[in-house]
């Protein structure tokens, strides 16, 4: 962090979160001493996808406008909690200060940080058994999904290089590892072939409940034909990706076919990971689909197709299978318009008239670590990430931006949808 810096932070109106201001804090530095057992954390490099727009969305009932409160001293009218508010971003903090003997300062930690430059101490406990991840222990957060406050920790030596240069593994890192993560999750466990594997995807009063309404006949994809809506998402490439790379005993569906608008639909033919590609726009989703007679199941993967499309061919497409030949799996959502938000929330709650299962990364997580071990479960996911890494996905490229203005401009590029289905936005700050 330059000396002269003013530290400043993006500063959301939860009712309309296209609404955005960027707000300094001119008398922030020098900071306090740092407490016991903590980090004085500061991001150096975030990226902006739709899954900033679902945390916004979500952000009350979720608590996700929990996770980085406004600070104290946010000048008026901004430091009204129930007006204004902070989302987060997926990317990496720098250690500024430390006093966790394990992470000495210029350390970085790879995780959900907050949108701006101003530092933040969070109070850590090292994990117990894996060297590379700490929990924040804060007390404000303790009520938020564990995801979030699981951080990778990696020294100052293998990233600072890195992130001087924005290099593409950064840039993978930041924009795609999350959007892995639960693809990684919903292909190796949720929808393994392996029947020891397969644990339940969403929300549940508890994981015993979730897992005995949940079964291997449920998770199998073996010759069905997979229907993916929003295919030119980010996290809907790397999962249908991830299941391309299945042979048939490995349980490989019989057809993964992509459902994409037209704006999407070169960007998405051109990634070559696709069987097919159909418009979403189609009147009647039956006969679009010629491979249902042949298929022994269909699954509608929905990671946020435009305008409800998801929902409208499951309903045509049950009707035309048969309900114990049909799956509508919801992965995501697109960019919400805030004036829609109320809508998409009160819809949350209907039970539609057709198998339907909801996947949240948290639960899928915290049931996998249970089937196979914490350990296992990391050196999985990390392999998986890496090979995934190195393969990429075709046609797509990453545009870097550079401090908290260009932020605040790849939102609102975001927001009029403006950026590319090709196109991954990342910013070094």
């Amino acid at each position: 962090m330059a000396a002269e810096e003013v530290p400043s932070i993006q500063i959301l109106n939860k009712e309309n979160y296209f609404q955005q201001a960027l707000v300094p804090f001119p008398n922030a530095i020098p900071y306090p001493p740092l407490g016991p057992s903590s980090l004085r954390l500061r991001t150096s490099v975030l990226s902006l996808t739709v899954n900033n727009f679902t945390y916004a969305t979500l952000g009350t009932l979720l608590k996700w406008w929990d996770v980085h409160p406004l600070p104290a001293g946010t000048p008026a009218p901004y430091n009204d909690s129930s007006k204004y508010g902070r989302i987060s971003a997926w990317g990496y903090a720098e250690v500024l200060e430390s006093t966790v003997s394990a992470i000495p300062k210029g350390s970085f930690l790879w995780g959900y940080v907050p949108l701006g430059t101003l530092a933040q101490d969070l109070e850590v406990r090292m994990h117990d058994t894996i060297a590379d991840q700490v929990f924040v222990t804060s007390a404000y957060r303790q009520h938020v999904m564990p995801i979030y406050n699981r951080y990778f920790v990696f020294p100052a030596s293998s990233l600072s290089g890195e992130i001087a240069s924005k290099t593409p593994a950064l840039a993978h890192d930041a924009v795609l590892r999350v959007m892995h993560a639960t693809a990684f999750l919903m292909a190796d466990f949720v929808f393994s072939s392996d029947a020891a594997r397969v644990v339940a995807p969403g929300l549940a009063a508890s994981d015993e409940a979730a897992n005995a309404a949940w079964s291997a006949k449920d998770g199998d994809l073996r010759d069905a034909t997979v229907l993916i809506f929003a295919p030119g998402s980010k996290a809907a490439a790397i999962f249908a990706s991830l299941l391309v790379r299945r042979s048939e005993a490995q349980g490989r569906p019989r057809k993964i076919i992509g459902v994409s608008s037209e704006v999407s639909r070169a960007f998405v033919e051109g990634t070559g990971i696709y069987d097919g590609v159909l418009l979403a726009s189609a009147e009647h989703p039956a006969a679009a689909v010629p491979e249902l007679a042949e298929s022994k199941r269909v699954v509608v993967f929905d990671f946020g197709g435009r305008g409800g499309a998801g929902r409208r061919w499951a309903a045509a497409l049950a009707d035309r299978c048969g309900a114990d030949k049909f799956l509508f799996a919801v992965v995501g959502s697109g960019i919400v318009d805030p004036a829609a938000a109320p809508q998409l929330l009160s819809g949350m709650g209907q039970i539609p008239p057709f198998p339907a299962a909801r996947v949240n990364a948290d639960d899928m997580r915290r049931r996998a670590m249970k089937a196979v071990g914490e350990e296992r479960y990391w050196s999985e996911e990390a392999k998986s990430w890496e090979h995934f890494r190195e393969q990429g996905v075709k046609g797509l490229s990453f545009t870097w931006g550079e401090g908290m203005e260009a932020v605040i401009e790849g939102w609102d590029r975001l927001a009029s949808g403006k950026v590319l289905p090709s196109e991954g936005l990342v910013f070094k700050v």
